[in-house]
């Protein structure tokens, strides 16, 4: 599983063994990936990017991209925005190709929980998995 950063540098899910990872797949156009961002800047900011990797991956197409830097200019991301890979994007979307898909992956590199969308109810199950991600060893 890997991912492209916005300065072209290839990025694997096996780079950030050891800590939990949070793979957040959203677009600009997407109003409950919009309320999510400022969730997942608080849960960076409890556990400290020592412990917990959040990458916002963009799958918005070609017709989002150029409206990225403009709306993280005005929302403010504590994480790293980049772009998934199609063997990635194909392993996420498999099942529903609704937005968002949040991905938590423990210290140990396996996957803890996929869950779609965001809400309060899904604040509460993607804050438990956090927790359990950043104690798998």
């Amino acid at each position: 599983m890997s991912w492209t950063t916005a300065d072209d540098k290839v990025q694997k899910l096996g780079d950030l063994k050891g800590k939990a990872v949070i793979l957040d797949f959203w677009a600009t156009y997407c109003p409950p990936c919009i309320v999510e961002i400022p969730h997942l800047n608080s849960l960076l900011a409890k556990h400290g990017a020592e412990n917990l990797v959040i990458v916002g991956l963009n799958v918005g197409g070609a017709e989002d991209l150029p409206k990225i830097p403009a709306f993280a200019a005005k929302t403010k991301l504590d994480y790293p925005i980049a772009f998934p890979e199609n063997e990635l994007s194909r392993f996420i979307f498999s099942d529903r190709d609704d937005i968002p898909q949040t991905l938590i992956i423990g210290r140990n590199g396996k996957i803890i929980k996929k869950i779609i969308g965001f809400n309060d109810a899904i604040r509460v199950e993607l804050d438990a998995a956090v927790e359990e991600a950043l104690k798998a060893n």
